[in-house]
């Protein structure tokens, strides 16, 4: 069958929350423009800005870079190598490499499954939620630039681009925690994008 979309080329994927078969092309535009929507709505980045992207060679690191360069012309893009991201310590060298830079957005590998974990994860351990969506820290704007983009929809992306990025196993807390909400996500296929909305306003009373 050919992709409802361009009436052109074949139909490979069908996203259940939308009911429309889509082909390979079609399917990345459909992201990068969800992407796009999100930043230009909310100016997060704009043209000259010069942005750091934090590169843990994690698939959502490959497809920030590919998703700015594609939208962006004039943006001064700079990659900051890492083993492993974490969100709640910055390392030094980064916060120095931010300073000589005169970074003034940086780009965090991250998709719409992370930040329900991570804003689930605060909320039963009591932690503060400042760092829920795109946040301000130092000056500094971190932007989470796959926020509205589901981890499969990521593999995906990934697959159709030819980006071969093995995804790092997770520890079983977490696993428990995204288990739950994939079970209910499978029945209910607006899940999480409908926790994301309610995890954006909850965040607003509680932060």
């Amino acid at each position: 069958m050919l992709c409802e979309k361009c009436k052109k080329n074949k139909g490979e994927i069908k996203l259940p929350y939308l009911g429309h078969l889509l082909c390979k092309r079609c399917f990345c535009n459909l992201i990068q423009r969800r992407v796009k929507k999100e930043i230009k709505q909310k100016k997060i980045i704009e043209e000259n800005d010069k942005v750091l992207l934090i590169d843990d060679k994690s698939i959502e690191a490959r497809i920030s870079e590919i998703i700015i360069n594609s939208i962006y012309k004039k943006v001064k893009l700079t990659k900051k190598h890492v083993k492993q991201f974490d969100l709640e310590k910055i390392k030094k060298s980064t916060k120095s490499l931010i300073k000589k830079e005169k970074i003034s957005k940086v780009v965090i590998p991250f998709n719409l499954d992370k930040e329900i974990n991570y804003f689930t994860e605060c909320v039963f351990s009591g932690n503060k939620t400042s760092k829920i969506g795109h946040y301000k820290e130092e000056g500094i704007i971190f932007v989470k630039l796959l926020r509205n983009v589901l981890e499969s929809e990521c593999d995906l992306f990934a697959e159709f681009n030819n980006l071969s990025v093995k995804r790092p196993v997770e520890d079983k807390k977490i696993d428990d925690i995204k288990g739950l909400i994939n079970r209910i996500n499978k029945k209910h296929c607006e899940t999480k994008f409908s926790l994301l909305k309610s995890i954006d306003k909850l965040n607003k009373i509680i932060k």
